[in-house]
């Protein structure tokens, strides 16, 4: 880096342009520090602001185009010949590029500011053979703009640069990625769209113009979505006490309680409940719950794909939220068990097998019953996980709540698939087999 800060300070803007063109030619060189040193020299007068702007823009520019004609010319016969052995073979390059040319264009705006993805957007244009026009359009705005931003924040912070570029540049890949993940769920909202809508209206004038027909399972949305609701403001509360570090007073007197009521009498017990979180135990709990849900005879097939899909993203849930913490936070100053994955696993693994007992249930003895012994397990494991690893109790009931988020929210989302599926077959004729069913 010191010998590319060197060429820019004796050739100047030469370098700047060069080093633009070959890194989005996938040569690999650290063009935000340069970026913003560029806007340090600016900020001093040795170089002149917008001229940097533009010749930054004007090398990035070159780049994509060459990348996207690399891949226009050399990709496409490339994945006709080999692709079948990568899973790339045409049909499925033919299904990229038709998704590629309705939705791709808008998120090549934004592909620059995330490393790795900038060095491969415009050679995967080029080989699904994207219309250059378009690709220039979006592309060229992208480029100008992440070249801009980085210019423009050495500019701004001229000599702090140095102070704050780690943070900064950490805020503008979140940002990035946020807005990728926005514009996708508007991508799949407008495609689905007329489905969404009806099905929307369809269950708002169930729940309010036909209020006694399926009330257990209106009961049943109610309490989840108030549920759901309640969970997600406490994990928000959590969040914030978590960044500004006061759980101190918390962790202190949980403790206190914990080492108060168990001693090493307790300890085989303690240990016993502390392996509940091992995969074997939830891999038991996990086959456990599946035998229920085939037993009861209801839904299975939308169960068990609500089961997979809560348990896989649960599982991937809880990875990135220790990953953003550990990326945007750093081991600065805090403990980065936050929050807890073995109590995320837990509260996820027994409260679906909790739903799948008390689900199909009506005695309401039974199923307070099942929920108490469900709390007090969670509680059990709290204290097994202090007292054995001196886990931080914050960790812990972050753990339970990130994870009771997850699966109150995949389970009010089954429950709605449920509860449609139940109005439009009650609206058919008798006969059709699900008639007045709840």
């Amino acid at each position: 880096m010191s010998g590319l800060m060197n060429l820019l300070n004796t050739y100047g803007y030469p370098t700047l342009f060069f080093a633009l063109m070959l890194e989005l030619i996938c040569i690999p060189i650290p063009n935000e520090a340069l970026m913003s040193y560029v806007g340090i020299l600016s900020f001093h007068g040795k170089m002149n602001y917008l001229l940097s702007v533009l010749t930054a823009g004007g090398g990035g520019i070159a780049g994509v185009s060459i990348s996207y004609w690399i891949g226009y010319k050399l990709g496409a016969p490339f994945f006709k010949k080999y692709g079948k052995f990568i899973h790339m073979g045409p049909e499925k390059m033919e299904k990229v590029s038709r998704w590629y040319s309705k939705y791709g264009k808008v998120l090549l705006i934004f592909s620059y500011y995330v490393p790795g993805i900038r060095h491969i957007a415009s050679i995967i244009s080029g080989v699904i053979r994207l219309p250059f026009r378009s690709f220039a359009l979006y592309s060229y705005i992208g480029v100008f703009l992440w070249t801009s931003t980085f210019i423009s924040l050495g500019y701004v912070l001229g000599p702090q640069w140095d102070k704050y570029q780690g943070q900064i540049k950490k805020w503008l890949v979140l940002a990035m990625v946020l807005i990728a993940l926005g514009v996708v769920c508007y991508l799949v909202i407008k495609a689905n769209w007329p489905f969404i809508k009806k099905s929307a209206l369809l269950i708002f004038q169930s729940f309010f113009k036909r209020y006694r027909s399926f009330l257990r399972i209106k009961l049943i949305l109610i309490l989840l979505l108030v549920s759901f609701v309640a969970l997600f403001t406490l994990m928000i509360g959590m969040i914030q006490d978590f960044v500004s570090n006061d759980a101190g007073p918390f962790n202190e007197v949980t403790r206190s309680i914990v080492y108060f009521f168990f001693n090493d009498n307790w300890k085989a017990l303690l240990q016993d409940l502390y392996s509940l979180s091992s995969w074997p135990l939830l891999g038991l709990i996990a086959l456990l719950t599946i035998m229920i849900i085939l037993v009861n005879h209801t839904d299975q097939w939308l169960e068990l794909l609500f089961y997979g899909l809560t348990i896989a993203g649960g599982f991937l849930f809880s990875l990135g939220v220790r990953w953003l913490f550990h990326f945007l936070i750093g081991n600065r100053r805090i403990n980065m068990d936050f929050p807890d994955q073995h109590a995320f696993l837990i509260t996820l693994f027994c409260g679906l097998l909790l739903m799948a007992l008390i689900r199909h249930q009506h005695n309401y003895l039974l199923m307070a019953i099942l929920f108490s012994v469900f709390i007090i397990l969670l509680l059990a494991f709290g204290a097994s996980g202090i007292y054995l690893s001196g886990l931080n109790p914050n960790d812990l009931l972050a753990g339970y709540v990130f994870g009771a988020v997850w699966g109150s929210g995949m389970i009010l989302l089954l429950e709605l698939f449920r509860f449609l599926s139940l109005i439009k077959n009650n609206d058919q004729p008798v006969g059709h087999g699900w008639k007045g069913r709840v």
